[in-house]
């Protein structure tokens, strides 16, 4: 059983590894290029933070990237075997994981500026003190949801391992949030991404976040949920 010390330092580890950075393996590579990537999102939030056509293309540029980098590599025929080829199955699974958490990091960046830059009055109706109360909760129960669903799967599955290396490398979990919502990971737990947007009252912030959760439910129907029955349900 884990110390109080190690425990707050376990869900420090847990909660930098799903914003995008994994501490266990931490490089100079992926030190640079994650102090560049919240360097460039705090100059846009402080320097260009009228700029709405930046932000749509900083928004489309990574969700491009996203969408098109998991399909590309993880699809049943995708890049990860030239990886694994190339590289071996663990050096190249790490290739890929420090590439995704850029990825991720930068996607979550570009619907939150988007929201910023795209402000309106939504829900002037409602007083700022309550808005803020629900923004709250929405931050609290998205990523909370999020947190203990990567902590009942473990990181590994987060980053989509299982699917990098085409096999099972756990047992199929129905613990912790999983009790409950059939997949917390892109259903109540992309709750937080909406939370700028409704803080803003930008409407376009709300499209944009339900653009981006759509699109990761698509990667789960058309490819996860195959991946899933055919390695961790098959009979």
């Amino acid at each position: 059983m884990l110390s109080f010390g190690n425990k707050i330092k376990y869900y420090f580890e847990l909660m930098f590894s799903i914003l995008g950075f994994v501490p266990r393996h931490a490089t100079v590579a992926r030190i640079i290029s994650m102090i560049s990537a919240v360097a460039f999102s705090s100059y846009l939030a402080y320097f260009q933070e009228g700029n709405w056509k930046l932000s749509l293309i900083y928004f489309i540029s990574f969700e491009i990237l996203y969408i098109g980098f998991i399909y590309g590599v993880l699809s049943e025929g995708g890049y990860r075997h030239l990886l694994i080829r190339k590289f071996g199955e663990e050096r190249g699974y790490l290739i890929f994981e420090g590439i995704l958490g850029f990825i991720f990091f930068n996607n979550g960046a570009s619907i939150t500026y988007i929201a910023t830059t795209t402000s309106g009055n939504l829900l002037q109706f409602i007083p700022r003190e309550i808005l803020f109360i629900i923004v709250g909760a929405m931050l609290i129960v998205g990523f909370g949801i999020k947190l203990f669903a990567a902590k009942a799967t473990s990181i590994n599955i987060y980053y989509w391992k299982d699917m990098f290396l085409g096999r099972k490398i756990s047992n199929f979990v129905t613990s912790g949030p999983y009790k409950y919502f059939k997949n917390p990971m892109y259903g109540v737990g992309q709750l937080q991404a909406y939370a700028a947007a409704v803080w803003c009252g930008s409407i376009f912030g709300l499209l944009i976040a339900a653009v981006n959760q759509i699109l990761v439910f698509s990667f789960y129907y058309l490819e996860e949920k195959k991946f899933i029955k055919r390695v961790y349900l098959k009979s």
